[in-house]
């Protein structure tokens, strides 16, 4: 990702519409899945500034990684600390993780593949972890480009490098729906009129901001239950294996 962008996140992840209500959306997902009576201990791959890490910290025992420094001292301004500058691989050996949470971060990488073994090396024998990703190739835009993404993911894919990775997937759902076809049309009239632009980082008016937020929100109960047929992005709910497939 481009550091000019990280202060740019840092101000707006909290009331950016589709920053605040998927967070809501993802914490919800996780109080249906885990046992929250028990200690649970959580690393954020890819924290970035620490709005998730954030959030998680009110119900875990929460860390996070980063490769960029600028990402962890924005984190360190939420007043967040078990932080780790660098990347997975060279995690500090021995620690283990009940969840492992990779937020739009696997279409960064180049070996996500690799990336996703070395996450099931630090889970626990029951471990669990929560993947995001933008989802349909046919709408990579500019924004992509700038966030220096790898590839969207079609669910065929994303469930090919998480089982190989050593994972049983428990839940894999688009999500992200009700404002698809909204996004859909204003990607192709872009293309059509060479208008793209970055306004997917900027909050919209007040009023606006508040209504697609609201809309956004209402998948919040419906994702841990059933499987949306298309979507903005893809989320996947998986377990630990014993083994990894070679």
């Amino acid at each position: 990702m481009e550091e000019q962008v990280y202060p740019h996140l840092y101000k707006i992840e909290k009331e950016h519409w589709w920053y605040a209500a998927r967070l809501d959306i993802l914490m919800h997902f996780l109080e249906t899945r885990l046992d929250l009576s028990k200690r649970i201990r959580s690393l954020d791959v890819g924290c970035g500034t620490g709005a998730a890490m954030e959030m998680f910290s009110r119900r875990f025992e929460a860390y996070g990684l980063d490769p960029s420094p600028q990402a962890i001292e924005f984190c360190r301004r939420r007043g967040l600390t078990n932080l780790f500058l660098g990347e997975l691989a060279g995690y500090p050996a021995g620690e283990r993780f009940d969840l492992i949470t990779i937020l739009d971060v696997l279409e960064h990488v180049e070996d996500d593949r690799g990336t996703l073994r070395t996450a099931h090396r630090l889970l626990t024998d029951d471990g669990r972890l929560l993947i995001t990703v933008p989802a349909f190739p046919s709408l990579w835009s500019p924004l992509d480009v700038m966030l220096h993404h790898k590839r969207r993911y079609t669910p065929a894919q994303l469930r090919d490098v998480v089982t190989s990775a050593g994972f049983s997937i428990r839940h894999l759902t688009y999500f992200n729906t009700l404002l698809f076809p909204v996004a859909l049309v204003r990607r192709m009239a872009a293309r059509v009129t060479h208008t793209e632009t970055m306004g997917d980082l900027e909050i919209p008016g007040k009023a606006v901001n508040a209504v697609l937020k609201r809309i956004f929100e209402l998948e919040k109960p419906l994702v841990p239950k059933i499987s949306f047929p298309f979507g903005l992005s893809l989320l996947c709910w998986a377990e630990k294996q014993s083994t990894i497939s070679t």
